[in-house]
C-alpha cells in the first residue's frame, strides 16, 4: 500500500502543474485572468513559476533536515501543506493568497520528489537483490504525475479548488497507517524497529537481503557535494547529472504549464484546452506502457538517442510551421490547422518513453546505492531548477523571436542531449559502473565493506566474503543492539 499512497502525492503533485496551464485559463476568479500568451504580464508569469523555484529549495532543505524528522514526518507534512494549498486556492481573492497557494503547493511537490522514491524503493529492495524481477514501483510513481496534469486538465472549470485538496487528504489517512522508513529507523539507531518493519513489507525468502539492507543503512548518509566527492568517477556522473537539465531544456515538461496557450499560439484548430487534455493523456498512457518496452537496460542508451531525435524532428516540423503561419498569413484566424496536435504528440510520446523516465534508471544503475539519495535530491534540485528558468523565459522569447524559433531552438538541445548520451553515457548498461578499483564488489554492500578501520575489511565482510549459498551475517552484527557511529548492526535475526 505504501507506492499507491506515494502515488497519490504525485498526483498532487501533477495537479500543481495542471492547475498553470489549464485552470489558470479557464478559471473566472479574478486571480485568474484569461490573458494568453505572450501577453501575460510579469506577475502572472512568477505565479506560474513560482512552484518549480520553491520545489529545487525544498528539495535540498529536507535533505539536510531528513535525520532529524524522519520520512513519514515529512510525507505527512506534505499533504497538510498541499491541503492548505487547495483551500487558498479555493477561497482566496488577493495577489497574496494566490502566491501562498503557490508556494506551499511547491513545498509540498518538493518534500514528495525527495522521499517518496527511496520510500517506495525499501518496499521492493529485498525483492530486487533476490529475484531479477521487480514490482513496477517506478512505473507507478512515473505515471501518477502526468495522471495529475491530466486530472487538472480534463476538468470542469466549475469545479472548486477546494475538491482537489481530496487527493492530499487521503494520501495524508493512508500514510497515517504506514510505517516509518526503515532507512530512517536504521540512521537513528532503532534497528529493532526497522527490523520488524521489513518483515512486515517482505516475504520471509528475503531474509539475507534484508539483513543486508540493515547493515547497509546504518551508515551515515553522504551530503550533496560529498555524495558527488565519494562517487568519484566524474566523467560518467556528470553527464548523469546534466541529462536532468535537459529533462527542462528539450521542452516538454516546461511546456505544460502553457500548453494550451502554445497550442493556441501555434494555429490548433479545435479548442486548446480539450486538445491540451488529449496531449496530456496520451503522455500518461505512453508513460504507463514504457515498461514493457524497456524492460532491458541494454537498450536504455539508444532509447534516449532516438528519442531526442524524434523530439529534434517534430520541433523542426512545428517551428517551420508556426514561422510560415507568422510570416505569410496575413488573416491568423483562418490558419488554424491539426498539425500542432500532431506534432505536439510526437514529442510527448518520445519524452515519455526517453527523457522523462530513463535519466533516473540511470542514474540508479550507476551511482553506488550509498550515494543514490543524496545524488537523486541533487538531481530533483537540478532538474526543477532547470524547470523555473524554462518556464520563467518562455513568455520572454515568445515575444521576441516567436514561437517558431523557440521550437528550432527546442530541437538544437535534442539534438544536443542526443550527442551528450552518445559521447559520455557507457555503451553497455548491462552491468554497472557504480564501483572502483579497490572497492568490494559487491555494490548493495559497498558502506559496509568499506576500508575504514572499525568495520570489517572487504575480504571478510558481510554478505561479501562468499559467493556462494545464502549470506549470512557475522557474530558480531547478530547480537549487538547498541548502534554507534562507528559499529554496524543488524538488529534481530528475521524471521
Amino acid at each position: 500500500m505504501g507506492r499507491e499512497f506515494g502515488a497519490l502525492t504525485y498526483v498532487t503533485a501533477g495537479t500543481m502543474v495542471g492547475w498553470s496551464s489549464g485552470s489558470f485559463r479557464r478559471s473566472g476568479t479574478p486571480l485568474s485572468e484569461p490573458v494568453p500568451l505572450p501577453l501575460r504580464d510579469n506577475w502572472s508569469i512568477s505565479l506560474v513559476a513560482t512552484p518549480a523555484f520553491v520545489i529545487t529549495v525544498t528539495a535540498c532543505v529536507v535533505h539536510y533536515c531528513y535525520r532529524w524528522i524522519g520520512t513519514k514526518a515529512f510525507l505527512l507534512t506534505a499533504s497538510l501543506l498541499a491541503i492548505g494549498a487547495s483551500v487558498l486556492e479555493a477561497y482566496g481573492q488577493s495577489i497574496w493568497s494566490g502566491s501562498a497557494a503557490r508556494i506551499l503547493a511547491g513545498i509540498s511537490a518538493g518534500i514528495a520528489f525527495t522521499l517518496i522514491p527511496s520510500y517506495v524503493d525499501e518496499f521492493g529492495t529485498a525483492n530486487r537483490l533476490s529475484t531479477q524481477s521487480r514490482p513496477p514501483l517506478d512505473e507507478i510513481l512515473a505515471t501518477a504525475f502526468p495522471l495529475g496534469v491530466l486530472l487538472r486538465f480534463s476538468a470542469d472549470p466549475m469545479w472548486n479548488a477546494l475538491r482537489w485538496g481530496t487527493l492530499p487528504g487521503l494520501a495524508f489517512l493512508g500514510l497515517l497507517f504506514l510505517p516509518e522508513s526503515a532507512r530512517f529507523l536504521c540512521m537513528t539507531g532503532r534497528v529493532s524497529q526497522a527490523a520488524v518493519v521489513l518483515q512486515r513489507t517482505h516475504e520471509p525468502a528475503t531474509q539475507p537481503g534484508l539483513q543486508e539492507c540493515l547493515a547497509r543503512w546504518q551508515q551515515p548518509g553522504p551530503g550533496l557535494l560529498e555524495a558527488v566527492q565519494r562517487q568519484a568517477n566524474l566523467t560518467l556522473l556528470i553527464p548523469l547529472l546534466s541529462m536532468f537539465a535537459f529533462q527542462a531544456f528539450i521542452g516538454a515538461l516546461p511546456m505544460l504549464f502553457y500548453l494550451s496557450d502554445l497550442l493556441e499560439l501555434a494555429g490548433q484548430q479545435q479548442a486548446p484546452e480539450q486538445v491540451a487534455a488529449m496531449l496530456v493523456a496520451i503522455f500518461t498512457v505512453t508513460v504507463a506502457l514504457c515498461r514493457y518496452f524497456n524492460r532491458s537496460q541494454l537498450h536504455q542508451r539508444p532509447v534516449l538517442v532516438f528519442n531526442a531525435l524524434l523530439t529534434a524532428v517534430a520541433a523542426i516540423a512545428l517551428g517551420w510551421h508556426c514561422h510560415e503561419r507568422r510570416t505569410r498569413t496575413l488573416d491568423l484566424a483562418d490558419a488554424h490547422t491539426v498539425w500542432p496536435f500532431y506534432c505536439f504528440t510526437l514529442m510527448y510520446v518520445a519524452y515519455a518513453f526517453g527523457f522523462y523516465r530513463l535519466p533516473g534508471a540511470l542514474l540508479a544503475t550507476e551511482v553506488a546505492d550509498e550515494n543514490l539519495f543524496a545524488l537523486r535530491t541533487l538531481a530533483t534540485a537540478i532538474c526543477w531548477g532547470s524547470v523555473y528558468l524554462a518556464v520563467r523565459l518562455l513568455p520572454i522569447l515568445l515575444s521576441t523571436i516567436g514561437l517558431g524559433w523557440v521550437l528550432w531552438n527546442i530541437a538544437l538541445v535534442a539534438l544536443s542531449a542526443a550527442g551528450l548520451v552518445l559521447l559520455c553515457l557507457p555503451g553497455q548498461d548491462d552491468y554497472a559502473h557504480k564501483v572502483l578499483p579497490g572497492v568490494c564488489s559487491n555494490s548493495m554492500t559497498s558502506s559496509v565493506c568499506s576500508s575504514d578501520t572499525s568495520t570489517p575489511s572487504a575480504s571478510t565482510c558481510w554478505p561479501c566474503a562468499t559467493n556462494t549459498g545464502s549470506p549470512t551475517a557475522p557474530e558480531m552484527f547478530k547480537h549487538s543492539e547498541k548502534a554507534t557511529t562507528h559499529q554496524v548492526v543488524t538488529g534481530p535475526e528475521l524471521v
